[in-house]
């Protein structure tokens, strides 16, 4: 890809699964540390350029921490113009949620659904990539809100 290409590939908005992967990829990276990624979109699916690492979140989540992120992450949404939460869970290893980071990903899909943020995606940063986590990989009983141009259907 040439140079004017990736920059203009940069801008294009984001309407599929594989969209979001790659540029979790581009933007993120393979996993070097432990950490959670915010990434967002607007209503046009075009990426926010605001990236928002955190890593300091407790080894198990409960009811209070959840509703004060999803509540925070709910007004940078709006300060920033975004109508749409990517997350993005940053763990070396093979590609896999551990038991912990499962637990954190369903409390916060949940979380967001209650709450009206509209969460487009969950992704797992591993050592070999980028990977879509579906609701199923965290033990979700409702999809992620996806654009409606979705390859998966997540």
């Amino acid at each position: 890809m040439n140079t004017r290409t990736a920059e203009k590939a940069l801008h294009d908005p984001l309407t599929t699964d594989t969209q979001i992967e790659d540029r979790a990829l581009r933007v993120i990276g393979t996993a070097a540390r432990r950490q959670l990624w915010l990434m967002m979109l607007d209503d046009l699916h075009n990426h926010v350029p605001i990236v928002i690492p955190l890593d300091d979140l407790p080894p198990v989540p409960d009811r209070t921490e959840t509703d004060v992120l999803v509540s925070r992450l709910a007004g940078i949404l709006d300060i920033a113009d975004a109508s749409q939460l990517i997350l993005v869970w940053e763990r070396p290893g093979r590609g896999r949620l551990a038991e912990p980071d499962t637990v954190w990903a369903r409390a916060l899909a949940e979380n967001c659904l209650r709450r009206g943020v509209r969460l487009r995606a969950q992704l797992l940063s591993h050592t070999r990539g980028v990977t879509l986590l579906s609701p199923a990989d965290y033990g979700a009983v409702t999809p992620t809100a996806a654009s409606s141009a979705v390859e998966t259907g997540c």
